[in-house]
């Protein structure tokens, strides 16, 4: 199956985002915030330059596993969003599959 132009795998775009960081590189990307208490949210936020580091255990940050820790290099905040709510990643869409 031929896979649309433009997009791209929620898992391949965060190993990419790994791979990045590691070499000293920055990504953008876009996500939707939630708000676990209110059950709500949608917000859209823009990161413009990203890098990746250390993820929490799930002992420290409760379901850290399904999260994307990263720093926000424009403004030097450590920050964490849902992996799923990943909607762009470099200028591409992501897909879950």
């Amino acid at each position: 199956m031929e896979k649309e132009i433009g997009k791209i795998d929620l898992y391949d775009a965060i190993e990419q985002m790994k791979r990045i960081s590691l070499d000293g590189g920055t990504f953008s990307m876009k996500f939707r915030k939630w708000n676990r208490q209110t059950n709500s949210g949608g917000d859209m936020m823009t990161v413009n330059a990203a890098r990746v580091r250390p993820k929490a255990t799930d002992e420290k940050v409760e379901n850290s596993s399904y999260k994307l820790f990263f720093t926000d290099t424009e403004t030097g905040l450590a920050r964490n969003c849902w992996q799923p709510l990943i909607m762009e990643f470099n200028g591409r869409r992501t897909v879950l599959n």
